[in-house]
């Protein structure tokens, strides 16, 4: 049983700490930076520590700056029932840059240069290929700009599972089998989503009837596909997102979710013959996305977090604070995820460095090496250190004719649109101090010059350069503003999901064997072990 502080002691959790945020974090010493994991381990260990650890952590991040609901988003510049009400329009945290700011900012192009690998990829100190892919997986079910418009989102705003249940209910009845299962296939003896093309007869590929309607198909053929291999057209699977099949990452990340699915559907059905499969198929579902939920919080978070703090999923921890109201996606939550830096130049997989531009659009290489090997090749791996000055070329130039913008380009290009605040203005608003020289926001010279050249004071810096300009002590993934970002967003959305409310989260719910799947699920590698065929090489860690 969870051990939580009252509201009113909660509330003074977050108030005490934060002057903490107030001051830079200091490079520890090695002895003490050594030291910190295991003391946590052990405090986390103690009956009730855990859930009132993160209790503390949740509020800290949770109440770093004013909650939900935000007064604008990208529809307009001033408040209206609209920018309350309808989630279609991105939300915003701040108010748009004044335009006298607007007119100092420099030319895009410079700006995307900033982030450009020059050299060889300057590597994390331990995060791993695997991370990046989970992260990519993960992040991809709730960011989601309109194609047609940036200034709105084709998101539930839930973590939901839409990666292998789609977005609507429509399209969940497309991807489902019988007795509460998804559709699948076998392949070499191991089980996948099934395909979502075939042949037209012409030599081209259309989607299977039964498919139909799953994704919007001038997307899918005019974007997604284009240019890409018959082999990959022939083993693109039929799954939750049409970007599902984009990465390795995406498709391994699919079959492990997908293959569990059907596991405990297969239990939940002999378990309980008497149910329908609706009943099965929901349970399962509702099960699925709390080992999600679970994952996120007690081992992505926590790789992010310093010190690999003892996180864990606490059912009703929302219920009690104010920072608890409905979910909704900031256009600053979707940018600050744009961790392009941690893409490695070459993955190694077997006795071969591999490109990490051949990972994309690559099905045929999932199922010639398996999930299994990959995933254990992809934790093996270290990721690129995220800051400025670290992307991988592919990623900020164009390619070939240069018709199309790079994925940098699109980026800076939507922070533009949004007309962002300064890097300055979000430390303040998440309770931080703001710096006055450019040498406090990082100790390289040649950056430092680089800024001064394109900024005429800091307080002009871009937010998001800035966030990953700033420099951080060797103990943190990433930059103090931008990890308190991430963490309020990903704490006051993640654990406001319906399935954690008290009065939701029991065994009516879940079932007796869904419950203990939840409690007996630790980590995405137990996920993977469970399904994995005997014999298989199962590694899969966010570290390395």
């Amino acid at each position: 049983m969870a051990v939580l502080l009252p509201p009113a002691l909660s509330a003074l959790v977050p108030e005490a700490l934060r002057r903490l945020r107030l001051a830079r974090t200091p490079e520890l010493p090695a002895p003490v930076r050594d030291l910190l994991p295991g003391l946590f381990r052990m405090l986390g260990a103690l009956p009730g520590a855990r859930s009132l650890g993160t209790q503390a952590a949740v509020n800290y991040y949770g109440y770093a700056t004013t909650p939900r609901p935000r007064e604008l988003t990208l529809a307009v510049d001033y408040p209206t029932w609209r920018t309350l009400t309808d989630r279609r329009w991105t939300g915003r945290h701040l108010p748009p840059a004044d335009p006298e700011i607007q007119e100092r900012w420099p030319a895009a192009a410079d700006v995307v240069g900033l982030f450009r690998r020059e050299g060889a990829m300057t590597p994390s100190d331990d995060t791993s290929a695997m991370f990046m892919f989970f992260a990519q997986w993960f992040t991809d079910s709730f960011l989601r700009t309109d194609p047609t418009d940036p200034r709105r989102n084709t998101s539930n705003h839930e973590i939901d599972l839409c990666q292998i249940y789609g977005l609507s209910e429509d399209a969940t009845r497309k991807l489902r089998g019988t007795r509460g299962r998804l559709r699948s296939q076998h392949i070499d003896g191991r089980e996948f989503p099934e395909f979502l093309l075939e042949r037209d007869g012409e030599g081209g590929w259309r989607v299977r009837p039964d498919f139909v309607g799953l994704h919007d198909e001038r997307f899918l053929f005019d974007q997604l596909l284009a240019g890409t291999t018959d082999e990959h057209k022939a083993a693109f699977f039929a799954v939750g997102l049409p970007h599902g099949n984009s990465t390795i990452g995406q498709t391994m990340m699919n079959a492990v979710f997908f293959r569990e699915h059907n596991r405990i559907a297969d239990t939940l059905a002999a378990t309980y013959p008497q149910w329908d499969d609706d009943r099965v198929f929901e349970t399962t579902r509702n099960t699925m996305i709390v080992l999600t939920l679970k994952l996120v919080i007690e081992q992505y978070i926590r790789h992010i977090a310093p010190f690999d703090l003892p996180l864990e999923v606490v059912p009703r921890l929302a219920e009690i604070e104010r920072w608890n109201r409905p979910n909704w996606c900031a256009v600053e939550f979707d940018l600050l995820y744009r961790w392009h830096q941690l893409t490695p130049d070459t993955v190694r997989i077997g006795n071969e460095d591999v490109p990490v531009w051949e990972l994309v659009n690559n099905n045929p290489l999932v199922l010639a090496e398996g999930v299994e090997s990959l995933m254990a090749a992809c934790s093996a791996q270290r990721a690129g250190k995220i800051g400025l000055r670290n992307t991988p070329a592919f990623l900020v130039d164009r390619a070939g004719t240069g018709d199309q913008p790079s994925v940098e380009e699109r980026t800076v290009a939507l922070m533009r649109t949004a007309r962002l605040a300064s890097y300055n203005d979000y430390r303040e608003a998440f309770g931080l101090r703001r710096f006055t020289r450019f040498e406090e926001l990082t100790g390289d010279e040649d950056l430092v010059r680089r800024l001064q050249k394109l900024y005429d004071r800091v307080d002009d810096v871009e937010w998001y350069v800035g966030i990953f300009a700033e420099e951080y002590a060797s103990y943190w993934m990433m930059g103090e503003l931008i990890t308190t970002m991430v963490a309020y967003d990903a704490f006051t959305q993640a654990l406001t999901n319906p399935l954690l409310a008290a009065n939701v989260f029991h065994e009516s719910t879940f079932s007796r064997v869904g419950m203990e799947v939840i409690e007996g699920t630790a980590s995405l590698e137990d996920i993977v072990r469970r399904n994995a065929a005997e014999g298989d090489e199962v590694r899969v860690a966010f570290s390395c």
